[in-house]
This record gives structure tokens, sequence and C-alpha cells, in this order.
């Protein structure tokens, strides 16, 4: 049980816990490629014209003086709202966009702390070659070589799996390497 306590106390639990959803996300996307993405431009269509809708209403009834630009906000959000529900697919390929771009600043993320892990003299060639990989995910997604948006789909599942495991051992190998480094709490005597 003190291992398991000093595991979690030394896992980052917030970069292991998004890492966790982006295999869960993934693992979707890889199993329901297009019907997935539909579906959240659809729930995300239908939330976005809720709000800009209710805003709208309560910004009339409100005893305060409306202006041109919560008009115009408005106008936009519904829009937005629209454009979701009626063109998923345009929006899946500015998803997929978004997903690549953020591959990218995750790669340059991970090889930032591996510069930092090499300058202290820790492992750095473990996160150089995932945020080389998921680099080159990153640029492949952005510039979309595939011929339908379903293959796409996987493909970006597939790559949102490979770095959440990847990311995934390295907190993992870094909780178990940092609760090997600590000395038994028995052996020391408070002075």
């Amino acid at each position: 049980m003190k291992k398991l306590k000093n595991f979690f106390s030394n896992l980052d639990i917030a970069g292991a816990a998004i890492a966790a959803v982006m295999l869960v996300i993934g693992i979707l996307f890889i199993i329901f490629p297009q019907g997935l993405l539909k579906i959240v431009c659809y729930v995300s269509g239908a939330i976005v014209v809720i709000g800009g809708l209710t805003r709208a209403i309560l910004g009339f009834k409100a005893d305060t003086e409306v202006h041109a630009y919560d008009i115009i906000t408005d106008i936009f959000i519904v829009a937005a709202g629209v454009l979701l529900i009626i063109s998923p697919d345009f929006i899946a390929e500015l998803v997929t966009v978004l997903l690549g771009l953020l591959l990218l600043v995750d790669s340059v993320l991970k090889l930032i702390d591996s510069r930092q892990a090499y300058k202290s003299g820790g492992e750095w060639i473990p996160g150089v070659v995932i945020g080389a990989v998921c680099a080159v995910l990153g640029i492949v997604i952005i510039f979309n070589p595939f011929a339908t948006t379903r293959l796409l789909m996987v493909f970006v599942g597939i790559s949102m799996v490979l770095d959440a495991v990847c990311s995934l051992a390295v907190y993992i190998y870094f909780a178990v390497r940092d609760g090997k480094e600590q000395p038994p709490r028995d052996n020391v005597t408070d002075i």
C-alpha cells in the first residue's frame, strides 16, 4: 500500500489524466471515425445555438442598454452553431487541422522537457523520440494526404492513441523511478 501511495504522489496526475482522455478519444475515433465527429458537431452546434439565442434573449430582456457589438456577437455565435450542425464535414477538416496543431504543440513541449532533462543530466532520449514522432504525426494530419475523411479520422485516432500511450508510459516511468530514488522513511531520523 505504501508503494502505491508513493507511486501516486510522484505521478503527474494532471498529465496522466489528459493522456488517458486522449487515449479514450483516440480509441473512439478509430472505432467510430465519422459518426463520432458528426455527433460531436451536432451536439456542439446545438449547445452553441442555444447559448447564442439565450444570450440574445437575456440581453434584450435586461434593463441595460443593448450594444451593437452584443448583437453582432450573438449573430456570430448562432451562425457558428448552425454551421456546426449543417456542415459537419467542413468542421471535421477544421478539427483535424486543430488536432494536428495540438500534436505539434505537444511535440514541442516534449522536446523542451527533453532539453531540460538533458541539461539536468536526466533521461532525455525517450522525450526526443516521442516528440519527433508526435511532430511527424501532426504534420501528416495537417497536410491531410488521405482521400476520405473516414480514413483521416482513423489516422487521427491512431495518432492520439500513440501519443497518449507514450505520454502515459513516460509519466508512469518517472513516477516509478522517482519512487525508487527516495530513501525509505523508516531509516530517516529527525534532528
